[in-house]
């Protein structure tokens, strides 16, 4: 019965391929109907319908060199290679990596370029290898070279498949009809005047079998339409030299669905990344090309790269902080939360570079203690800072013209300026830990030796992107960059006594001076009676939130990017906070210890028409009142389902 049912919906194919092919499209339908459809555990077949979290990396305009240096410094493997351009027959390229371990790991892979049609036979035979990825090119003068990138064909990664070069779409539809594979991979190309493809190809059975759909010359609406009335997810994005698309597309409903997007015409691999790390997803295929005006473009389709507990983050914010098409369009958003010498519980977008204003003064106070924890200062020496602006007092923009002997301040010891600085948020002492060390280079110093690899401090905190010397908002130059992961680091470091020892109380004083707390907040105790409460554990839920313990330092800007001229520009809001939170556990015996998790969230950069403010009754600006609120509700549901655990423990 099985074999007559496959047969049935094979023939079923043929005829719509048929009807189809009269109007200049070509389709193939659904898998055969008894077979089961659910996304893919492992990427041995390929890596488009698996959502494992997993690293990535993509480059571009790089030489086959560069390609096989990143591979190595990655562990990693290609699964997307396309040919960024020529130079006397010499490709450059644009790939994607994945880490070759856990589900993406591969019994053996190859990659290749140059070759004839006959070279990739000879290739294939010689690795026992299958193709995922053909990439046809002209080396100049009409001659066709491929790019190939193919994986064992042996074990576990065995699967019937096939594929094609240099066809017609009428032959590709004829070899599905005949074959029951389907496409996993497909290009076209120009020879002698002819448009010709090539295509990778897998049987449409077992744990591969998929509900699909192939389509070529199609235009951006077009493509919409196609994947809303079938309820599919693009795993295969391909541009023409003539500006239309050919396109493969699954089914994405029931068990084989996935939170996914599309996107075209990113300006910069550097956007397509920080699309795809902002929704926490991971590109599965990538086209470039260039533009009818001439621009470098890239368009890619993404597959959700998130964990539970991090997909819910990103519900949760991007409620807001999407727009209604759900592209990161209003700032950047960041959550993070880690176990202290244990795993990452979230990581949204957790390692993007951003202005984190205040919060960044934990960096301030790390290397100052470090200093001290090294001997070279002392916390009860003396202090200078300077008095900017009597009005705005301790929220001042450091400005280095008014550091005159009037405006000179010792009444501090040092270690009351750093307590000052995190406890009111003194952007006055802030800039008083800069002069006394010498700028901002021993500080970068600092965070390069402590592994945030997102921080550069470019500007006195306070001043949120305005430049003194040319008397403009200028983000580009005065931003100070950092990330939720960065923050946390410190934090993490300090706690396990990898960036501070207790040396001369140094780390002590660090804790002392990072806003130390014993309680939860009220709206963190809402969070903890709701969780208590679901697992029948209401009666401790106020004994558990007052053992909850807590350090950190927020911050808050309203500030510009700027017109270029010396007015304001686009007016945007920055909130953080970064820190250390305990939550209570019980162990045996009904002994109470806790589980310690370092923490950094923030939106940045966000545009707003008006700012609030906060210092004075009312309410004058809502847009601003309504993300601000929006992040801070964000900001505790990260240790809900930590919090659900402990509670268990109970």
């Amino acid at each position: 019965m099985k074999t007559i049912q496959t047969t049935r919906a094979l023939r079923l194919t043929a005829l719509m391929a048929a009807a189809l092919a009269l109007c200049g499209m070509t389709q193939t339908a659904q898998a055969a109907m008894n077979q089961p459809e659910a996304l893919d555990t492992t990427a041995l077949t390929d890596d488009h319908s698996i959502n494992v979290p997993t690293g990535w990396w993509t480059y571009t305009n790089v030489t086959a060199a560069q390609v096989s240096s990143y591979l190595s410094a990655n562990s990693a493997r290609l699964t997307d290679l396309e040919v960024y351009s020529v130079t006397s027959g010499t490709p450059r390229f644009t790939v994607r990596m994945v880490p070759n371990s856990g589900a993406y790991a591969v019994p053996g892979w190859w990659w290749y370029y140059g070759l004839t049609a006959a070279d990739v036979t000879t290739r294939l035979n010689a690795n026992n290898g299958r193709l995922i990825e053909v990439e046809p090119y002209d080396i100049g003068g009409g001659v066709i070279r491929y790019a190939v990138v193919m994986v064992s064909n042996t074990g576990g990664a065995a699967r019937a498949w096939s594929y094609l070069m240099g066809v017609s779409s009428a032959q590709i539809s004829s070899h599905i009809t005949s074959s029951g594979h389907r496409l996993i991979d497909l290009d076209t190309y120009t020879e002698g005047g002819v448009k010709k493809y090539t295509a990778a190809l897998v049987a449409n059975t077992g744990a591969d079998a998929k509900s699909w759909q192939w389509w070529i010359n199609m235009s951006p609406s077009g493509i919409a339409s196609k994947v809303s009335s079938f309820n599919g997810r693009i795993v295969k994005l391909e541009r023409q030299a003539d500006g239309k698309y050919n396109f493969v597309q699954v089914k994405n409903t029931g068990s084989d669905s996935s939170a996914w997007w599309y996107q075209y015409g990113f300006s910069s691999m550097a956007d397509l990344n920080n699309y795809g790390l902002q929704v926490a997803s991971r590109p599965i295929d990538i086209t470039t090309y260039v533009d009818s005006g001439g621009k470098r473009r890239y368009d890619a389709s993404f597959i959700d790269n998130a964990n539970d507990s991090t997909r819910r983050m990103r519900s949760l914010l991007g409620a807001t902080f999407l727009d209604a098409n759900g592209n990161p369009t209003k700032g950047i958003f960041e959550s993070y939360l880690k176990q202290v010498s244990s795993s990452v519980k979230v990581d949204l977008n957790g390692g993007r570079r951003a202005e984190t204003a205040s919060a960044l003064k934990s960096l301030h106070l790390l290397h100052s203690m470090q200093q001290v924890e090294a001997g070279d200062d002392v916390l009860n020496s003396s202090f200078t800072y300077y008095e900017y602006d009597l009005v705005a007092g301790k929220d001042a923009c450091p400005d280095p013209s008014k550091e005159t002997a009037a405006n000179k301040r010792t009444n501090y010891n040092f270690e009351k300026g750093l307590d000052e600085m995190m406890r009111i948020s003194d952007n006055r002492t802030t800039r008083g830990t800069v002069l006394r060390y010498g700028g901002f280079t021993p500080f970068n110093a600092t965070a390069t030796a402590s592994g945030m690899g997102s921080t550069t401090m470019r500007h006195n905190i306070g001043c949120g992107y305005w430049n003194f010397t040319t008397g403009k908002y200028d983000p580009a130059a005065r931003r100070n960059d950092t990330s939720a992961a960065d923050l946390a680091r410190i934090y993490e470091g300090v706690y396990n006594q990898s960036l501070l020892t207790n040396a001369n109380s140094a780390r002590d004083e660090f804790f002392e001076s990072a806003n130390p707390a014993t309680g939860a907040s009220d709206a963190l105790q809402a969070i903890i009676n709701a969780e208590a409460a679901a697992v029948g554990k209401s009666a401790i839920a106020t004994q558990f939130g007052d053992l909850v313990k807590t350090w950190g330092k927020g911050g808050s800007y309203g500030t510009c990017l700027g017109d270029g001229g010396t007015g304001c520009g686009q007016k945007v809001i920055v909130r953080s906070g970064a820190g250390l939170i305990q939550i209570p556990i019980k162990g045996r015996g009904g002994l109470i210890t806790y589980r310690t998790y370092s923490f950094g969230r923030l939106i940045s950069d966000t545009p707003v028409s008006c700012w609030e403010d906060y210092d004075a009754p009312g309410t004058n600006c809502q847009e601003d009142v309504n993300y601000t609120n929006a992040y801070s509700a964000a900001a505790n549901e990260l240790y809900r389902d930590e919090i659900r655990s402990a509670l268990k423990t109970w």
